[in-house]
């Protein structure tokens, strides 16, 4: 590994030399990582959108061998084979790029390395790691460092070295807290961007409900790398910044200009469309007649003839209702008529 370190700081002084400036050695750093990446990030996107594709039939198959999960196994592997999709095509290319991104970080975080703890004249430099000792980049990050500390990287009136909590804690001034907060606001607003233009970009994600509450669990991830990254130095977070704006472009570029993301998703746009035709085009249930007439009751409901429909039906005559039977007549009344004869 520290092989791979020395190239990626041999990289690094390489663009210092040519813009000796430290953040813009960085940017370059960062593009040329993230455009090194780009056929496993095409590869991985395009795995994820076939994968994608195929949910219904899977699900059918679900249904299918409901009871026997080898069978629905073998099933779905079928399936795949015949529509040339990789399951792990989708995870094992984002992946790839994961110890390059720690070799960067181990990088960026040597260049302000300092010195021996207990040292004696010139041992008491600073001392970063993995860059060449013979570049024009070493020597200037050796000759910014006070007597027994680590370099400060300055650039565009920031010390790059340093962390936005230490900026707030030690008070180092107005512009220093502004420009480490602009940096940390920049990358967690990049980054929250990414994950709602995914949203937007891919309509099967928006109708997989399971997809769907994952895109929105992963919106909150930006919120909480941005508090952990407050202790990082700015050199990082600048890092981290410009490779999160790189993901948004590539993005946008990606499902735009690609041929076969763009295939994709419109096959993905024409499957949801007809299910929203469907749902629209559904005729309705069987209704009663007098509901179909705007009657709010059912047939079966329906009023007596010659009734009001506002009248209930205890308030109407035996006349008006031929359902009700007429009260009984009473024959205590006669009785007591005779007795007072």
């Amino acid at each position: 590994m520290t092989a791979l370190y020395r190239l990626v700081g041999w990289i690094l002084a390489g663009f210092y030399a040519v813009i000796p400036n430290y953040a813009i050695a960085i940017i370059l750093l960062g593009i040329t990582f993230m455009a090194l990446v780009v056929p496993f990030t095409l590869k991985s996107t395009r795995s994820m959108l076939a994968m994608q594709k195929l949910q219904p039939r899977v699900k059918q198959l679900q249904e299918q061998h409901r009871n026997d999960k080898l069978a629905f196994n073998q099933a779905v592997t079928e399936l795949y084979r015949q529509e040339g999709v990789n399951p792990l095509g989708g995870c094992v290319p984002s992946l790839i790029p994961l110890p390059l991104f720690y070799v960067l970080y181990r990088v960026i975080v040597g260049l302000g390395n300092k010195g021996p703890a207990k040292c004696v004249g010139l041992a008491c430099r600073a001392m970063p790691l993995y860059i060449n000792p013979k570049t024009r980049m070493y020597h200037d990050l050796v000759k910014s460092a006070a007597r027994g500390q680590g370099a400060t990287i300055h650039a565009f009136g920031l010390d790059l070295a340093q962390s936005a909590w230490t900026a707030i804690s030690t008070g180092l001034g107005i512009a220093e807290i502004f420009g480490t907060m602009f940096l940390l606001l920049v990358m967690i607003a990049a980054n929250y961007y990414q994950q709602v233009q995914i949203m937007n970009l891919n309509p099967m994600a928006r109708q997989n409900q399971q997809a769907n509450s994952q895109l929105k669990f992963m919106r909150f991830f930006p919120i909480v790398f941005g508090v952990i990254s407050i202790r990082f130095a700015s050199a990082l977070v600048l890092y981290y910044a410009v490779s999160a704006l790189f993901r948004v472009g590539q993005q946008w570029a990606m499902y735009r200009f690609d041929p076969k993301v763009k295939a994709l998703v419109a096959q993905d746009l024409g499957v949801v469309e007809a299910r929203f035709s469907q749902i629209e085009h559904t005729p309705p249930k069987a209704l009663p007649e007098a509901r179909r007439n705007g009657s709010p009751r059912a047939t079966h409901d329906r009023l007596p003839e010659g009734r009001p429909a506002n009248v209930p039906a205890s308030n109407q005559g035996p006349a008006d209702n031929p359902t009700r039977r007429p009260p009984a007549k009473r024959q205590g009344g006669h009785n007591r008529k005779r007795k007072r004869r």
